[in-house]
């Protein structure tokens, strides 16, 4: 009876809906920083924009540098006066979510009261568009994996959901249901559960079920499956050699069970060839791979996304490109850039509509779809329940994030471990992301090693370590008993391990130990020679506190090698 009135209200929703109204609501922009400018009013007002991606770390979105060359090679900002490198201003939860409120209050003002959905980005680590405030971050899906428990899985997602619902957030692009095989895969790694498919599988019903409890629209991605590629699609075009069977049998294997268990709302497009599915495009435009492989063979009834429109693997013009997709049969468009592309991909779309590439009973299908799981999961009547800070400072979800840290953190090497309290050691610890507040900021790991040895020092690092970082590493290494030093990867920074590899062979720490502090189990982070390996798959407070007690013996770390390759 629920999915009958249900239907009624949106059939007859739709009915009332101009052709601009119907193609906003299959769109959603993006909206950086803290400040709500002027043209996120009209997202919201000129073009009818069904939601919101936010991204609250940063003021700006649009440039893409390949981390191999160090060059722009795309560029889709409009700084709008904004200068580079800045960061937005600071709010804590209660703040954001007040202005949300507002944005969802201007949006219920339009003439039908459509309801905005707040989509983001919370996979665990630095992958945390909710990083502010105190929330509880939890670690990567491989450490959720590495705690060799799947109903943690289950309470993270719940964790995950109860504190985002509080701010405002609705729409999760997570799980990711890749099944990493390719080592050297710069843009998955940690962010898959495990390289074995039973156990993305596994895990992936759990989150999606905690997801569902917590009433938060879960996103699975990257379909068909981005695991095996040793590319990146933010800066060049995978192309995912597996053949059709393998693909079938692995890749598919947990968007099967999970649209089985009607545990996905949604599911998100990877920009990947595949040439056993279609070896022209990509399959964000594929209509072989969104309508025939996912709504026809595998029976997929729910809203359809893309993955972000203007990163490097999408080719055809941004555009003409998320045209082509809903052509293709996608619903949901993620156009994040802030610019004069949302007036050219609105006119594009309608455009397609006018032709008839789109035909209105198709866009009518598409809207159904979108509103509907808006309807399914209460938009249209639900405002924020609780408080944010209530909800962060609950004992039970801080004591969750703390289990799981110290279940998921793992020594993958410890031949000097622990080391000596009344040792003098060297902290070397990477500018990480961050948001730069109290609970978490640049040199988090030094602040809690000192919790253990007053005599530690600190050496802060670029991310990538440049000439001056390695010779102040080389110069002041030397003097000390003990060297600890992180080597953290995210995706689209290169790696320190060569840097690393040749420190360790410096005969003047020959026969000192130096603890090498990383977030992933394979050769991007782990160099080969280290002794010392501390394995964290989380940047964020309560893995580094579970990481420094490692270090000083204080804390017997749980983690478990959650992946069939190892790092011999």
């Amino acid at each position: 009876m629920e999915n009958q009135t249900g239907n009624q209200f949106i059939n007859d929703l739709v009915s009332r809906m101009t052709l601009e109204q119907k193609i906003g609501s299959l769109l959603t922009l993006g909206f950086a920083g803290t400040l709500v400018r002027p043209h996120i009013r009209d997202a919201i007002l000129k073009y009818h924009c069904g939601g919101l991606r936010l991204t609250p770390s940063t003021r700006l979105f649009g440039i893409y540098i390949d981390p191999k060359s160090g060059k722009t090679i795309r560029d889709v900002t409009d700084t709008k006066g904004y200068k580079r490198d800045i960061a937005p201003p600071m709010v804590d939860a209660e703040q954001y979510a007040s202005m949300l409120d507002e944005l969802q209050i201007l949006a219920r003002s339009r003439p039908l009261g459509i309801p905005l959905h707040f989509s983001f980005d919370q996979e665990g680590g630095t992958s945390a568009d909710y990083d502010f405030g105190g929330v509880n971050v939890f670690p990567k899906p491989m450490g959720i994996r590495a705690t060799g428990d799947v109903n943690l899985a289950y309470k993270a997602a719940e964790a995950v959901s109860r504190q985002s619902k509080a701010v405002g957030f609705s729409w999760i692009h997570s799980p990711v249901l890749d099944i990493n095989t390719e080592p050297l895969n710069p843009e998955i790694y940690t962010r898959a559960y495990s390289d074995i498919a039973e156990v993305v599988a596994e895990y992936g019903i759990k989150t999606c079920e905690g997801f569902k409890q917590g009433n938060m629209i879960a996103t699975g991605k990257h379909f068909p499956g981005r695991g095996h590629s040793k590319m990146d699609a933010h800066f060049e075009v995978p192309v995912i050699t597996v053949d059709k069977e393998t693909m079938l049998a692995r890749e598919l294997l947990p968007y099967r069970e999970l649209i089985a268990r009607d545990l996905l709302p949604s599911i998100m497009i990877a920009h990947s060839i595949f040439p056993a599915f279609d070896n022209v495009d990509i399959a964000t435009v594929s209509k072989k791979i969104i309508t025939g492989l996912l709504r026809d063979k595998m029976g997929f009834k729910g809203v359809i996304t893309t993955d972000s429109m203007t990163m490097v693997a999408v080719r055809y013009g941004v555009a003409n490109a998320c045209a082509l997709a809903l052509e293709a049969g996608a619903d949901l468009v993620l156009m994040k850039a802030e610019s004069v592309l949302v007036e050219e991909v609105f006119t594009k779309i309608r455009e397609f509509v006018k032709t008839r590439r789109i035909s209105e009973e198709e866009l009518d299908q598409k809207v159904r779809r979108v509103l509907g799981v808006k309807y399914q999961y209460g938009l249209f009547i639900e405002f924020r329940q609780e408080n944010p800070v209530a909800v962060v400072q609950d004992k039970g979800i801080i004591d969750l994030s703390r289990h799981i840290a110290r279940r998921s953190v793992m020594t993958e090497r410890h031949k000097n471990l622990p080391l000596l309290k009344t040792a003098k050691i060297l902290v070397i610890e990477q500018v990480n992301k961050t948001p730069n507040n109290f609970f978490w900021h640049p040199g988090i790991l030094y602040k809690n090693c000192l919790a253990y040895n007053q005599n530690c020092e600190y050496l802060e690092v670029s991310y990538t370590f440049d000439d001056d970082d390695k010779a102040a590493i080389t110069q002041n290494s030397e003097c000390y008993d003990a060297v600890i030093i992180t080597n953290f990867y995210i995706r689209g920074k290169l790696a320190n391990n060569q840097f690393i590899e040749d420190l360790l062979k410096n005969p003047a720490l020959a026969q000192k130990p130096v603890v090498v502090v990383t977030n992933t189990p394979y050769p991007i982070s782990v160099p080969k020679s280290a002794e010392d390996i501390i394995v964290t798959y989380a940047t964020s407070p309560h893995n580094i506190e579970v990481c420094a007690g490692t270090i000083f013996g204080e804390i017997n770390p749980e983690g478990t090698y959650p992946i069939e390759w190892r790092n011999l």
